[in-house]
């Protein structure tokens, strides 16, 4: 049985595939901490604030006052 190892984002996750069935399995994917949102996370959190869930626009507008803050107080 042939395998085939695919890494899309340039070896932090790496996928084995089986050449014979084209099946795929992850066998290594990069440690994050539990607070770490990739961009597709992003964009889907805007998404849904943008489609009217109040508990992320509000999340998100408290998330950008603390940003500006922390980002003032680096000057």
């Amino acid at each position: 049985m042939v395998k085939i190892y695919e890494s899309p984002d340039g070896g932090e996750t790496i996928f084995e595939r089986d050449t014979k069935t084209g099946k795929r399995i992850m066998i290594e994917q990069p440690k994050r901490p539990d607070w770490h949102l990739d961009n597709h996370d992003l964009f889907e959190i805007q998404n849904l604030a943008n489609r009217g869930n109040k508990a992320l626009q509000n999340c998100l507008k408290e998330l950008k006052l603390l940003y500006k803050l922390v980002e003032s107080s680096d000057d």
